[in-house]
């Protein structure tokens, strides 16, 4: 394969101008308050964080915890339209005006010297899933990366996201996994590991690896299985084995964009996940040094999809210039 650097990024950027009409914060006389619950028992619930923004606030906006008795309150508020948002360890966070997790919430009305009580949350308990991950033998596995992935509609159609609000976990010596801050859905599976070993195929050293592999042990995301979760619940014995597979050499040539090869600099491997929060990117090893014709080399990526990215600083009529490429990848045995 081939990088060919486009020049395309400037070595100096313009200064930002500062912001103009910007809405200075404004101290007001109105007052929210109100209690927080759990949804399940009824409990009320401490440490609660309370959240108010209102472009009155100048995009400051206001924070509050709630008391033993779940009480909170929000003082010298100016009037305005407000967003008022929950959240607490262990439970799905809300807003004002959401009766359950992905309603669309709306926004609380504050007039001035006005008392607004009773605003009150009851917040349901995150989902969990747990189990364990084996390897084709049956032994378990630590160390194996778990990721909770739903799909959504995203860039004009229908992708497979990593779950925004979910606790990253990797399995423990006993194979053992547990993804916490699950809110009601469907969710698939995806388990990956960096784990080579080598092995003697007639006569022949191999080294192979784990595929990235989704529940129920497939490498296929179309095969994979759902996992619906209700409010609080926790899907338990989520089992399931890696598929093992040779590993692969990436190889090719790097230039900037003047064609001259871009010795010295590193092409990194990465895994890239865009969702509509951002994007998510994984290095997948520590990447490898260009030799002094542009050709480069990294071996033993196992099976799954990657990105080969390179950057570097090229001098173009007396400017430096910051230029980069990526290139994706489908790693197959």
């Amino acid at each position: 394969m081939l990088f060919l650097l486009p020049a395309v990024a400037s070595a100096q950027q313009p200064a930002t101008a500062p912001a103009r009409d910007a809405r200075p914060t404004q101290t007001g006389t109105a007052v929210i308050r109100g209690r927080v619950f759990a949804a399940d028992t009824g409990k009320a619930l401490r440490r609660a964080r309370i959240s108010v923004a209102a472009p009155e606030l100048g995009g400051n906006g206001k924070t509050a915890s709630t008391n033993a008795d779940g009480r909170y309150e929000i003082k010298d508020l100016p009037a305005g339209r407000y967003t008022v948002t929950v959240t607490r360890s262990g439970y799905v966070q809300l807003r004002y005006g959401q009766r359950r997790p992905f309603e669309t919430g709306k926004q609380l009305q504050v007039n001035d010297r006005q008392l607004v009580d009773n605003i009150d949350f009851h917040l349901p308990r995150v989902g969990v899933i747990s189990g364990r991950v084996y390897d084709e033998t049956g032994d378990p596995i630590s160390s194996v990366r778990m990721m909770a992935m739903r799909q959504v509609f995203f860039e004009g159609r229908r992708r497979l996201v990593p779950v925004s609000g979910a606790i990253p976990t990797q399995t423990d010596d006993a194979g053992q996994y547990r993804i916490v801050g699950l809110t009601p859905g469907s969710y698939i599976l995806r388990a990956e590991t960096r784990e080579t070993w080598t092995t003697t195929e007639k006569d022949v050293e191999v080294v192979m690896g784990y595929a990235t592999t989704y529940f129920p042990g497939t490498t296929v995301v179309a095969n994979a299985r759902r996992i619906p979760l209700t409010v609080g619940q926790e899907a338990v014995n989520i089992d399931f084995s890696l598929v093992p597979g040779r590993t692969v050499t990436a190889s090719g040539t790097a230039f900037d964009s003047q064609g001259r090869p871009l010795a010295g600099q590193q092409v990194m491997l990465t895994q890239e996940m865009r969702a509509p929060g951002g994007m998510m990117v994984m290095s997948a090893s520590g990447g490898t040094a260009i030799a002094a014709d542009g050709t480069f080399r990294l071996p033993n990526i196992t099976p799954g999809e990657y990105t080969l990215n390179v950057r570097a600083a090229a001098d173009i009529g007396g400017t430096i210039v910051q230029e980069s490429a990526s290139v994706p990848i489908v790693a197959n045995d």
